[in-house]
């Protein structure tokens, strides 16, 4: 599993993927774009259900919007 998700009218995007390392744990890379859409700084951590799930209800209330890992590279260039 993986997935992008970007507020809106915010320069950060949040990638939240299974830890390859700890089956059924999730991970969450949370990336801070420039305004010419370059990485400016990149975090990565122990993500919770929770937090996925807050994410996806950040989509639902018209907040956030999910990104394809086509359209992420449209943005900018990550290795995922």
């Amino acid at each position: 599993m993986s997935v992008f998700f970007r507020p809106l009218n915010s320069n950060n995007v949040f990638h939240f993927f299974e830890d390859k390392n700890l089956p059924n744990n999730i991970k969450t890379i949370s990336y801070e774009l420039g305004a010419d859409n370059s990485v400016v700084g990149k975090w990565e951590k122990k993500g919770t259900i929770s937090q996925l799930m807050g994410a996806i209800k950040s989509v639902s209330d018209g907040k956030a919007e999910i990104l394809s890992k086509s359209d992420l590279e449209a943005i900018f260039s990550v290795n995922t």
